[in-house]
């Protein structure tokens, strides 16, 4: 699919300027989607970021385990 781009709406309503998606050269104008599109994102970003901390709980656990399977082995 390739790289996109999003570039928000001016915060600007004098400028009545849209939300856009960029792809390849092209760019696409999101006249009515733009607020659900960038609610879409935020929940995007909050499920990576909890992703992200959920992975590196599960490592620290299995570290944790791997250091009593030692400690155990040398008994």
């Amino acid at each position: 699919m390739g790289k996109w781009a999003f570039t928000p709406a001016s915060s600007d309503r004098a400028q009545s300027e849209h939300a856009t998606l960029c792809h390849e050269g092209g760019e696409i104008e999101l006249r009515y989607s733009s607020a659900v599109f960038e609610d879409f994102l935020k929940a995007m970003e909050v499920i990576h970021h909890d992703f992200d901390r959920r992975s590196q709980d599960l490592d620290a656990s299995r570290m944790c385990a791997d250091d009593q399977v030692r400690l155990r082995a040398r008994v």
